[in-house]
C-alpha cells in the first residue's frame, strides 16, 4: 500500500521532487482565509495540540501535558517524549526509545484504562540512522474517532538522509505501516498531524528553506498518498516555527509562532483554509 522508501532511497527522493513540481504547477487545494494574529495564551504548552470545532473557533488541547500524570509503557524511553492521543475510549501514546549505539526506536502502544497500564510496544519507526540519542525533535500523533486510525509524524535520520516521516496504524495502534517520507532536508524540525475521517493534514518546519516557515501535506485517502505539499503555508516574509493542525469536516487550521529577529514569539498566527 506504501511506496517503499526506505529500500529505493533515490527513487523515493525523485518521487518528492517530482510530487512537488506537480503541486506547484496546480492550483491551491486549499482555499485559505487571511493570516490572523493572536496573543499566546500564558498557559499554553509548547506542545500542545490544537482542535478545530465545528463552529470554527479554536482551542488548545493539555493532552501534552497529560503524559507527565499517565504511567509510562514499561522499557526504555527517552524522557518526556511521550506523546499521546485519544479516540474510541483508547489512549495512545508514542515515543523515543534509545538505543545502545546512541540511535533511537520510535514505538507505540495503547491503554484502555486511562493510562494506568499500557499493552505491548508496538514497532513505528527502528531505522534511525543518526547518533544524536534522546536529542530528538517531539513526536506528534493524533487518533481520529472517525475512521479508527492513528497517525505518527516525526523527524529521523534515515537511512537514505534525514527527512520528516509519516506512518499509521489501521488496526488501532496494533500494528503500523512503513512509514513513507513527507519532505527530506538537512534540518530536522517539529511535526504536527490532524485527521478527520479520510482527510489528514501534516504540518511540518520547512527543512529546506533558508528562513524557518511552515509548509503543509495534505491527504484525502486517510494518509496513504499525501497528493499535496504546499509552501509555504505561513507568511513568506517572516520566519515561522512550532506547527499545529486541526481538522474538522473539509475545514483545516494551522497554527504557528512567528519568530522576531531574536527567535523568540508571544504570539500566534492561525490560518484557517477550506479544502477543495
Amino acid at each position: 500500500m506504501f511506496p517503499l522508501a526506505r529500500r529505493r532511497p533515490h527513487a523515493a527522493r525523485w518521487l518528492t521532487l517530482l510530487t512537488l513540481g506537480l503541486a506547484a504547477c496546480a492550483a491551491s487545494p486549499v482555499e485559505w482565509a487571511p493570516t490572523r494574529v493572536v496573543d499566546r495564551p500564558a498557559d499554553a504548552d509548547a506542545d500542545a495540540a490544537v482542535v478545530l470545532a465545528a463552529d470554527g473557533t479554536l482551542r488548545l488541547d493539555t493532552m501534552a501535558a497529560l503524559a507527565e500524570r499517565v504511567t509510562p509503557p514499561a522499557g526504555p524511553m527517552c524522557r518526556r517524549s511521550l506523546r499521546l492521543a485519544a479516540a474510541r475510549g483508547t489512549l495512545f501514546g508514542v515515543w523515543w526509545a534509545p538505543r545502545p549505539d546512541s540511535g533511537v526506536r520510535l514505538l507505540a502502544a495503547r491503554s484502555t484504562d486511562g493510562g494506568r497500564t499500557w499493552s505491548a510496544p508496538a514497532p513505528v519507526d527502528t531505522t534511525d540512522a543518526g547518533a544524536g540519542g534522546c536529542r530528538r525533535e517531539p513526536i506528534a500523533i493524533a487518533a481520529d474517532s472517525l475512521s479508527g486510525y492513528v497517525h505518527v509524524t516525526y523527524a529521523l535520520q534515515a537511512a537514505e538522509g534525514p527527512g520528516l516521516f509519516f506512518s499509521h496504524s489501521m488496526d488501532a495502534g496494533v500494528t503500523f505501516h512503513a512509514p513513507v517520507p513527507i519532505l527530506y532536508g538537512e534540518r530536522l524540525g517539529r511535526t504536527s498531524v490532524a485527521a478527520d475521517g479520510d482527510l489528514v493534514v501534516v504540518g511540518f518546519e520547512d527543512p529546506n528553506s533558508k528562513t524557518p516557515r511552515i509548509g503543509l501535506a495534505l491527504s484525502r485517502t486517510m494518509g496513504h498518498i499525501f497528493e499535496h505539499r504546499i509552501l509555504p503555508v505561513s507568511d513568506d516574509n517572516g520566519a515561522a516555527a512550532h506547527p499545529l493542525t486541526a481538522v474538522q469536516g473539509r475545514r483545516i487550521a494551522v497554527v504557528w509562532e512567528p519568530l522576531n529577529a531574536r527567535g523568540a514569539s508571544t504570539a500566534l498566527a492561525v490560518r484557517l483554509g477550506t479544502v477543495r
